[in-house]
């Protein structure tokens, strides 16, 4: 009768659930949720700047929605109130209201708040997909270094001047 064959442990299955997701389902994670790529590899801090940034992003725009929203409601008021005053005047040439309108200065102000929110709109837009963008590929990567070896180590002993140099191999 033959003796029993162990099995060896290197053909046993690893548990793919304990390593994270790769770095495909890490980038996409965190191009959906700032920082879900970097928490579910394991890289909590990483993860909670990314969120944090993007939140504040986020948050920027919203106000600066809400800010673009008013200046929109206070030139138009203007403009309403400038027409309708140009036309109890007898005012009805639409490019004479125009002109009038541009030459007024709280329209003109407030035109230019108007300009000024729309730009600072892009500019938050821009930033939240690029913080988002940014966060899925640092967890792609973060991804790709999760099995990497742990880094160089250099140590001194000051009482005699020695200094040591290790790294270590993993065995595999």
């Amino acid at each position: 009768m033959p003796d029993s064959v162990p099995v060896a442990d290197s053909l046993a299955v690893p548990d793919s659930s304990a390593a994270g997701p790769g770095p495909s389902g890490a980038f996409l994670r965190g191009a959906i949720i700032p920082g879900w790529g970097h928490a579910a590899s394991g890289s909590l801090t990483r993860g909670a700047f990314y969120f944090g940034a993007e939140s504040l992003a986020g948050w920027m725009l919203f106000k600066t929605v809400r800010r673009l929203g008013v200046a929109r409601r206070q030139a138009g008021l203007w403009e309403d109130r400038v027409t309708a005053r140009l036309m109890s005047e007898g005012i009805t040439d639409p490019m004479e209201i125009e002109l009038a309108l541009e030459g007024h200065e709280q329209v003109a102000r407030f035109r230019g708040l108007v300009d000024a929110r729309e730009e600072q709109r892009e500019d938050w837009t821009a930033v939240a997909i690029f913080t988002l963008l940014l966060s899925g590929v640092d967890a792609f990567v973060s991804a790709h270094l999760q099995d990497f070896p742990d880094p160089l180590t250099i140590e001194g002993d000051p009482t005699d001047g020695r200094v040591e140099v290790g790294f270590r191999i993993p065995s595999r």
